[in-house]
């Protein structure tokens, strides 16, 4: 049998990363494919998990075995950085559920984390905080603050989505809901219309924000209570009339009266930082005052920076 190459080393990933913080995310369910190395043993295993060293062919055959019967085996001990997981123990455990086609392995984990020196890192810590309350894994922004953001959106939605049920939920409960019904219709949208390609070097977590963030902001300001399932309708309706990418510059451009504005007109109310669009409050000039009829694309992505 060919075997690609070794599995991912933790202890040089570690290094590599600079990490200085370990934290202990206790028992949970892991993604098998997410499991790309080891503590220890990372030579004894191939990048697929597969086994490398013969010497223990026995052991690794009656775990196998157990598995391919649904019997209950103990829980692997992991390391976890970033979206990526490393066997301290249960070697035999992880490369036997992976031959096997499992997805999924209960597991203790403990994260890895780095100094808070940079924005990337602190990022990192952002996300690292995000998922631990909610069990969410895989948001990527590129914004600081985005994360704390969002919490209030996915905590916002479990005390509607409560005092309806009556019941109160956990947070962690109430945004596998919040996930499955309000941001993964969003993102399917976003990808549908690859609005990614009008802002570049962001992510599709940055685009839901511009789509609802704003617009809650904007409604809350409103004299009748809307809640969090309304506001997002708009935007998870498939069959509305406008685009994702019209609808996102409308709420940008809408949060701002523009009847107070000279010229009515929402260019000059724009600021586009790298793909990163902002609301400004006094116009910069950008002679743009002829249309009457703001263009989508020209909104949201301009060579200039307007």
């Amino acid at each position: 049998m060919l075997f690609s190459r070794p599995a991912e080393s933790f202890n040089e990933v570690h290094k590599e990363e600079g990490l200085t913080d370990a934290i202990d995310l206790g028992l949970r369910a892991v993604e098998l494919r997410h499991i790309v190395g080891s503590v220890n043993r990372w030579q004894d295993f191939d990048s697929q998990f597969r086994m490398r060293n013969r010497s223990t062919r026995y052991r690794y055959e009656q775990i196998k075995k157990a598995v391919e019967r649904g019997e209950s085996i103990p829980a692997v001990e992991l390391y976890k950085i970033k979206d990526k997981y490393y066997v301290v123990d249960g070697n035999h455990r992880v490369s036997a559920a992976k031959q096997v086609g499992q997805k999924y392995m209960d597991a203790h984990v403990i994260e890895y984390l780095p100094p808070a020196d940079n924005k990337e890192h602190l990022l990192w810590r952002e996300r690292s905080n995000f998922e631990r309350r909610t069990n969410l894994a895989g948001i990527e922004f590129t914004e600081l603050g985005s994360f704390r953001k969002l919490l209030l959106q996915v905590e916002e939605f479990r005390r509607e989505e409560s005092a309806v049920l009556r019941e109160d939920l956990t947070l962690a409960t109430a945004a596998q809901s919040w996930s499955l019904e309000i941001y993964e219709p969003v993102v399917a949208q976003i990808r549908q219309e690859k609005l990614l390609d009008d802002f570049p070097n962001r992510t599709e977590a940055d685009l839901f924000l511009y789509a609802t963030y704003h617009k809650m902001a904007k409604n809350r300001l409103g004299p009748k209570p809307i809640s969090y399932r309304e506001v997002l309708e708009e935007f998870r309706s498939q069959t509305f009339s406008r685009t994702l990418g019209q609808k996102i510059v409308d709420t940008v451009t809408s949060v701002f009266h523009l009847a107070d504005h000279p010229a009515h007109c929402p260019h000059g109310l724009l600021l586009d930082e790298d793909g990163l669009v902002k609301i400004v409050r006094e116009c910069r000039g950008c002679q743009r005052c002829a249309p009457p009829e703001p263009d989508t694309k020209t909104l949201i992505r301009d060579d200039d920076g307007y």
